[in-house]
């Protein structure tokens, strides 16, 4: 696809990041050095199992007042960011952490 952005997450797989990245929360165009910093560099990596798929959600924070949840599966053979949420609740992270297994 045409101006597609792919990137290499700590566990080697190419995660492609979608063009409408994060659109409904109006983020600037940094988005995706922020996206890509929390997928290249996650603070906490959770392996989750959900409806027979797998998942995989990475936390960080960039500087001192944005935190990001990425949440990644496979669409079309492929690993696409598929949510992004910034400054998730602290109810979601002990969600995914109950459900999921940590990586990192």
């Amino acid at each position: 696809m045409i101006n597609e952005v792919a990137i290499m997450d700590p566990l080697g797989k190419l995660i492609y990041l979608p063009p409408d990245l994060c659109t409904n929360q109006n983020l600037t165009k940094d988005i995706f050095n922020d996206v890509s910093t929390v997928i290249t560099k996650p603070a906490i990596l959770i392996e989750v199992m959900e409806n027979s798929q797998l998942q995989f959600y990475y936390f960080r924070s960039i500087g001192w007042n944005k935190t990001f949840l990425i949440i990644i599966c496979q669409i079309n053979n492929r690993w696409e960011v598929n949510t992004c949420i910034r400054n998730p609740a602290g109810e979601t992270l002990s969600t995914v952490l109950k459900k999921g297994k940590q990586i990192l």
